[in-house]
């Protein structure tokens, strides 16, 4: 569940303040399973996130609670990579 949370926080992202024309979605598993979304848009500029923002936050608690880890970083874009141990 906070997976699939994750995922759909930062595709809610893409849609609401990227400007994104495409967005990809990579998994990959092997002995541990990474999600990477990537969009085409104008990027995130971390200086500039909202105060009251909570999405990047909530991703960040939900991945930390399953022993994961979440990162998000700009690359011709927005690149978003979410990873888990199996």
């Amino acid at each position: 569940r906070s997976t699939f949370l994750s995922v759909k926080e930062a595709l809610n992202h893409v849609l609401k303040h990227s400007h994104a024309t495409r967005v990809t979605v990579v998994i990959t598993i092997d002995q541990h399973v990474q999600i990477k979304i990537q969009d085409n848009g104008t990027g995130i500029d971390p200086n500039h996130i909202r105060q009251f923002r909570n999405g990047l936050k909530n991703m960040a608690n939900r991945m930390g609670t399953i022993s994961g880890s979440f990162k998000i970083e700009n690359n011709d874009g927005t690149l978003v990579t979410l990873e888990l141990p199996l």
